[in-house]
């Protein structure tokens, strides 16, 4: 997972294939499967923590990326009957 600052957030990579836009103060819009997500994100000192809204759907997800330990954490506020894979719910249907 790859965390790099854009205009007014950041970009989080995850693999090659998908990408989000995370917002600093105010959340951002991004479809990166077809499927809308607004994210959020702060870095608090070597941990970057992004809370992510699929819009079409009542999941979100709370990332916390740790550079010091080189650890990353999905979690989500209630597992998906379809299951935890982010990007299965980020795909358009």
């Amino acid at each position: 997972m790859i965390v790099a600052p854009i205009d007014g957030g950041w970009f989080v990579r995850f693999g090659s294939r998908l990408v989000i836009e995370v917002g600093h103060g105010d959340w951002r819009e991004s479809s990166p499967r077809g499927r809308p997500v607004v994210a959020v994100g702060v870095w608090q000192g070597c941990t970057f923590v992004a809370d992510l809204y699929v819009i079409t759907a009542p999941h979100r997800v709370r990332l916390i990326l740790d550079t010091g330990t080189r650890t990353a954490t999905a979690t989500w506020s209630a597992v998906p009957l379809t299951g935890p894979s982010l990007e299965l719910h980020l795909r358009s249907p």
